[in-house]
């Protein structure tokens, strides 16, 4: 009965003093006297993606994960293989066909050969190894995987602590999974909370571990916070001083030339409505426009409009030499859209009053 030699090796091989070996050696002295065969399981199914860093974090953030959630992350290691021996898929096959010889019973205490799932991940140096559904539970401590998902450090942790790209690979995946799931890192569970084994090694502390991945979890929850544009303090300026004069100043005429080189200009905006006048036989559309002028409080006899001093900002900040101005006309900004001044329009302005006169 090549299943019965096949389990005898397996205890054999893991040695005695463990609680689950404990529990496969109750097994095979069931299966002695009985004399009771296997029903062999199918097949496991596995995912067997390799994923980087980035692109594991990508993936969880696009699960729909199903109700219920589970309500606790295992942490463990593979103590074989070691990360000497891991050959990324090559391995995880391997570990796939010693999942397919395990015996256990189930529910209905028919014993059976094969689990059908397994932990959900193995963390390595060459990346994140998807193995069983993250979607659904799957196997990795004795009588506690209801809810549960479960993580395999590659590597044997007893006396060393992981490093490099699998203690990288292995900070992340636990920060985003907690994330999605909505658990709480400090609630991190050790196979060996629930078993007599060593795993995830005893070189591996919680004091050690969950610090770092809480770190990762507030650096990635403050990369996913919207990004609050900088303040334009030019366009602030503009904005405070148009209300400053809001009582006093009429709506502009956005079709009026008038308008537009006031604009251009850096005006606020306009006093009156425009004026027909008549200078020399030539008429004449006349409007009177608000000037803002700017002085620092330490420098007075440096005055600027406050056109000037937008336009002395902006060269500053394109890098261009000071004084070299552009054409207002070639200015793709003032086409582009409209400023301030021009924002808060509400309807054309009608002038009722016909001027008669004759400036001399």
């Amino acid at each position: 009965m090549r299943w019965l030699s096949r389990l005898k090796e397996s205890v054999d091989r893991e040695g005695s003093g463990d609680g689950e070996n404990q529990h496969t050696r109750s097994v095979l002295d069931r299966v002695r006297r009985n004399d009771q065969p296997p029903i062999k399981s199918p097949p496991m199914q596995i995912d067997g993606r390799c994923m980087s860093a980035q692109e594991f974090v990508r993936y969880i953030e696009g699960l729909d994960m199903p109700q219920p959630l589970p309500i606790r992350f295992f942490l463990h290691h593979t103590w074989i293989p070691t990360r000497e021996s891991w050959k990324g898929h090559n391995t995880l096959l391997a570990m796939k066909r010693h999942y397919e010889r395990q015996l256990w019973r189930d529910s209905q205490g028919r014993l059976r050969e094969g689990w059908t799932v397994g932990p959900h991940l193995f963390v390595a140096d060459d990346g994140i190894w998807l193995f069983s559904d993250i979607h659904y539970d799957g196997v990795g401590v004795y009588g506690h995987n209801h809810l549960s998902r479960h993580l395999e450090i590659v590597g044997n942790y007893n006396d060393e602590l992981p490093k490099g790209e699998t203690l990288r690979n292995t900070i992340v995946a636990l920060g985003v999974l907690h994330e999605k799931l909505g658990l709480d890192i400090a609630n991190l569970h050790f196979h060996r909370d629930f078993s007599s084994k060593s795993c995830p090694g005893w070189a591996i502390q919680k004091s050690w571990i969950i610090p770092q991945v809480q770190r990762w979890i507030q650096e990635y929850r403050a990369s996913r916070q919207p990004q609050v544009p900088p303040v334009d303090e030019l366009a602030s300026l503009r904005a405070a001083l148009e209300r400053l004069v809001a009582e006093l100043t009429v709506d502009p005429d956005l079709e009026s030339t008038l308008t537009s080189a006031a604009e251009q200009r850096g005006l606020v905006g306009p006093l009156t409505q425009q004026i027909p006048v008549e200078i020399d036989e030539q008429g004449y559309m006349v409007q009177f426009f608000v000037e803002a002028l700017l002085a620092p409080s330490h420098q007075q006899d440096e005055v600027l409009s406050l056109g000037e001093f937008e336009r002395a900002h902006e060269a500053e900040e394109d890098g261009s030499p000071e004084g070299d101005e552009q054409d207002p006309k070639e200015d793709g900004k003032a086409s582009s859209k409209r400023s301030l001044l021009s924002q808060r329009v509400k309807a054309p302005p009608h002038d009722h009053h016909e001027f008669t006169g004759r400036i001399r």
